[in-house]
């Protein structure tokens, strides 16, 4: 009888807990306010590094397309591993989502991530994508219709880049959900376990949990930076699969939780007009630019963010933009909202940490050339054993600020 108690009242403990983490809210910004563009701007948000059934993933790209649909998306990138024959045909509007297709290579211990590109032959097989890339990797400028190469997930467990970095680079995931979740595994195993706990009842509040500030990655992305503009990307590396055995796996994170975690969101100054060829080029243009920012979305909605160079009597330079510097320059940010809760908005040059404000609006007149970026990081208040931690919320592309003639 005693155990049967027992039983039960840890089974309606459980539940009970369950409840109120069901309903645990993690407003940082006031709900009232409806989330708007930035002046000047239109922010489309979507998601990169997305794997289906034709590689690791678990459902067909077809489905994901539909689940990105669900999750509001404006524009989502395939990128399934050593894939011969891609489903180019899906390329192109989807209702309201534009759809890329394009792939992850095995390239020596490492992956890269080609984006926008023509599909070249090179890249039709594991084995000629190989000698492709180390003649590519080495190169300073390339053919266009190439696309870009980013390296995936630098810190990966078993996929780490030994030695340095090639000169062809174009960027490097500065995020990687998958390297985030088999780096708290390995680091934490009870935190992990606690948070496939949680996932059930709050897969929102759950995988917010395991985030921390990729030091590694923007130690790495400022080092690449001060060689050579070196976009920074947010990747799901979403396939919704972990294997339970040889034959059994259960999807697990979702894609739709996945895809409303991170996301990275350009800012163009004109908006889409639904003509897939026009709008894929303006999209994909701007990405090459470095006009956008990554965030996580989850803790809430970053629309009307924006981050500029402001110069007395030109136009204003975006994220990811190279200028001269001169006299009364400014690196003006505005938050969509003032936060509920602490937070601080980062300014950094070539890595160094220059100026920290608690303001919605922050101004810092540009003190001489060199390369500047944007971090903005909150402390909501999780369940125990959390309670209150700085969580990131929003990374800026870098601003180049030169002492030479603008190249970008």
């Amino acid at each position: 009888m005693k155990k049967w108690l027992g039983f039960s009242f840890a089974f309606l403990a459980f539940i009970t807990y369950g409840l109120i983490i069901s309903q645990w809210g993690l407003r940082i910004v006031p709900a009232e306010l409806a989330p708007s563009n930035p002046p000047g701007f239109y922010d489309y948000r979507g998601v990169m590094n997305v794997h289906s059934d034709l590689s690791s993933g678990s459902r067909s790209v077809s489905e994901i397309i539909q689940i990105a649909q669900t999750a509001g998306l404006d524009f989502i990138f395939f990128s399934d591993l050593n894939l011969a024959n891609k489903p180019n045909h899906l390329e192109g509007y989807h209702g309201n989502l534009l759809v890329f297709v394009d792939g992850e290579y095995s390239y020596l211990n490492s992956r890269i991530l080609n984006y926008d590109s023509s599909d070249p032959a090179d890249l039709s097989s594991p084995g000629r994508s190989q000698f492709f890339l180390a003649d590519q990797l080495t190169q300073t400028s390339r053919d266009a219709n190439l696309g870009i190469f980013v390296l995936a997930h630098p810190f990966k467990p078993n996929f780490r880049w030994e030695g340095e970095l090639p000169s062809g680079l174009d960027g490097l995931e500065v995020i990687n959900l998958k390297s985030i979740w088999q780096q708290s595994w390995l680091k934490t195993k009870l935190s992990f376990l606690w948070t496939v706990f949680l996932y059930p009842f709050n897969s929102r509040l759950a995988l917010i949990r395991l985030f921390h500030i990729p030091q590694a990655e923007l130690d790495l992305w400022d080092k690449l930076n001060a060689r050579k503009p070196t976009l920074g990307f947010a990747g799901t590396d979403a396939e919704a699969r972990v294997r339970i055995s040889p034959s059994l796996f259960v999807e697990f994170p979702s894609y739709l939780t996945l895809f409303s975690l991170v996301r990275n969101h350009v800012l163009l100054p004109s908006e889409l007009t639904g003509n897939a060829s026009a709008d894929r080029q303006k999209l994909a243009g701007a990405l090459r630019r470095g006009q956008f920012y990554m965030s996580l979305d989850s803790l809430a909605d970053p629309r009307g963010f924006i981050a500029k160079i402001e110069r007395p009597g030109l136009p204003a330079v975006p994220m990811g933009g190279s200028v001269k510097w001169s006299p009364g320059m400014k690196l003006v940010t505005v938050l969509p909202q003032k936060p509920d809760v602490p937070f601080d908005v980062i300014y950094y040059r070539g890595g160094e940490k220059i100026l920290v404000s608690n303001s919605r609006e922050t101004n810092l007149e540009i003190p001489g050339p060199g390369v500047y970026r944007v971090m903005v990081r909150v402390i909501p208040t999780l369940p125990l054993p959390d309670g209150k931690k700085w969580i990131p919320w929003i990374f800026t592309n870098p601003f180049y600020v030169t002492d030479g003639q603008e190249s970008r």
